[in-house]
Parts: C-alpha cells; structure tokens; sequence
C-alpha cells in the first residue's frame, strides 16, 4: 500500500460507499409506475453477503445483519490494491 503521507492530499475526498443487494428484475412498465412510497422486494435475507462498492468501484464484501431491527452492513473482507 502506498505511503499515507502521499495520499494526505486525497484523505478527505468523499466516496459513495453502498452495498448491492440484489433485487427483482422490473420491467419498464413496472418501473414507470413506480411512486413514491413504492416498495420494492428482495429476496437477499439477513446472514446473506453483498458486495460493497466505493465509488462505483467493488472493494469487498459484507453481511447483512439487523440488530435491533436495523439493516446493516458488516465488512467481512476488503480488497486493496497495492
């Protein structure tokens, strides 16, 4: 991994970061009649892993879990480039 001090510059840039769950496949006519307060399925239970992404780009793994009722991600495993 590069030296952190040659990355000072970029240590405060934000990254999207988002975890993909699959989901169903719409098609156009159901994805036009979507609204607000729509509520679209998926069939990925808690204990399931997802990618993560950073940008758009994939840098891992997590599983969704949800104590106390709140979906969450835990990072199981992280792919850097060196």
């Amino acid at each position: 991994m590069p030296e952190t001090s040659s990355l000072a510059p970029y240590m405060s840039i934000p990254l999207p970061v988002e975890a993909v769950v699959e989901g169903p496949r719409l098609t156009v006519k159901a994805l036009l009649a979507l609204a607000a307060g729509s509520v679209i399925g998926t069939t990925v239970p808690a204990g399931n892993n997802v990618e993560v992404r950073a940008g758009g780009a994939a840098i891992g793994a997590g599983e969704l879990t949800a104590p106390a009722g709140n979906l969450i991600v835990r990072i199981l495993t992280l792919q850097r480039k060196d």
